[in-house]
């Protein structure tokens, strides 16, 4: 089974460390969680949504980190972006319905933007 590396941006690929990519994820989901906690009644299903895939985008990333394989680690970052996509679209919902103030919204939107940026980028996950 393979390590996690703690090292800076492009030591081996030219791509975030795991812990770069970790850390922007990281953000979102807090971000997301703390946004979602105040979302009004009615949006409950939404607000589960939007944390699930948030935290599976971590999740992913954790599993990523700790793969057998490169195309293993390639597997579980594909997965987190996908997450990723996910969640900018409940995100997107949550701002059509009013579940979400602009200001909120577009503090999301930034780290959810930071995350996904980090997440997209091609090399080992390990690096």
């Amino acid at each position: 089974m393979a390590t996690m590396t703690f090292g800076r941006r492009g030591q081996d690929s030219g791509g975030p460390s795991w812990l770069e990519r970790f850390r922007a994820a990281d953000a979102f989901v807090v971000a997301a969680w703390e946004a979602t906690a105040a979302m009004p009644p009615g949006t409950a299903e939404l607000a589960r949504r939007l944390r699930g895939a948030a935290v599976d985008c971590g999740t992913n990333l954790v599993a990523a980190a700790h793969r057998g394989t490169p195309e293993e680690g390639k597997a579980y970052l594909e997965r987190a972006k996908a997450r990723l996509m996910e969640a900018r679209y409940l995100l997107y919902l949550a701002r059509r319905f009013g579940a979400v103030d602009s200001k909120r919204y577009r503090n999301l939107s930034t780290r959810l933007d930071r995350a996904t940026r980090e997440v997209s980028v091609r090399g080992s996950p390990s690096t």
